[in-house]
């Protein structure tokens, strides 16, 4: 991300008991019909902190489970979410998806389950952004179901976040910073079309000035990339071997398997 997650101890979760005798955002959802649970405000978060998500997204962020697969429940849902004001949907002009976005009240929703040094974001991506966004969105679902993350913090959120040095990476901040379950901090970054060589040697430069910190807020960098953004990557990461570079498809194989000694994942 270039300026113009979340932070917290609290562990990133797909599965939680549902919310009893809450008051808040709870009682508009009683006035529609329906009792706001814990895992809708979960949804409410996940969306907060993504910008956009389709219902498949928070179908597998939130309510998948290896006992029930079935999406149905999940989606009827959304659909009260939508109906009640928390999120908003709509279809961009090049996909016939429909993506949620967080209004307002999704936010104060996702604030009532969440640790007091948690940031929720509330962003709404442009249009042009969205595939970019989705893209983000499954990287993260691969973690979460690799079951590989403690924590995940969306580059909205560390903009928010006064303890996150952003005056060091000159407006260049990671897409998001991934904290794995044994600590390990990865910048992640994803490049899904073809940048300048200017833009993309400075947000490298700035990421390997960090890194060559002893007090740096990641371990490692990770940059996935697809297409046409591959070329550039490749040439300018060859004189930086600290950072990785993974195809999306790579990613995606990998973080499925175990853990390998010494790797990245």
């Amino acid at each position: 991300m270039e300026i113009q997650n979340i932070p917290s101890s609290q562990k990133e979760i797909s599965i939680g008991e549902e919310g009893k005798g809450r008051t808040g955002t709870g009682s508009i959802g009683a006035k529609l019909g329906g009792v706001l649970t814990d895992r809708d405000r979960l949804a409410c978060q996940w969306v907060c902190e993504q910008g956009a998500m389709t219902a498949d997204q928070l179908y597998r962020a939130v309510w998948w489970s290896p006992e029930s697969r079935s999406g149905t429940y999940a989606y009827n849902r959304i659909g009260f979410l939508s109906r009640a004001g928390f999120l908003k949907g709509a279809r961009t002009s090049y996909s016939l998806k429909i993506y949620y976005k967080a209004t307002k009240l999704a936010h104060d929703a996702a604030s009532e389950i969440v640790s007091g040094d948690t940031i929720i974001p509330l962003h709404h991506p442009k249009e042009s952004e969205t595939l970019h966004t989705d893209g983000l969105t499954e990287l993260r679902l691969a973690v979460l179901r690799a079951g590989r993350s403690a924590r995940w913090q969306a580059d909205r959120a560390l903009v928010l976040d006064a303890k996150f040095p952003k005056e060091r990476f000159y407006g260049h901040l990671p897409d998001a910073v991934w904290t794995m379950p044994s600590g390990r901090k990865v910048a992640v970054e994803y490049e899904r079309t073809r940048k300048g060589t200017t833009r993309v040697r400075a947000k490298v430069e700035a990421f390997a000035r960090e890194l060559a910190r002893p007090d740096r807020v990641f371990d490692r960098i990770l940059w996935v990339g697809e297409g046409g953004a591959l070329p550039t990557l490749r040439i300018i990461l060859s004189s930086h071997p600290e950072q990785v570079l993974r195809t999306r498809e790579e990613f995606l194989s990998e973080i499925a398997r175990p853990i390998a000694p010494g790797g990245l994942l």
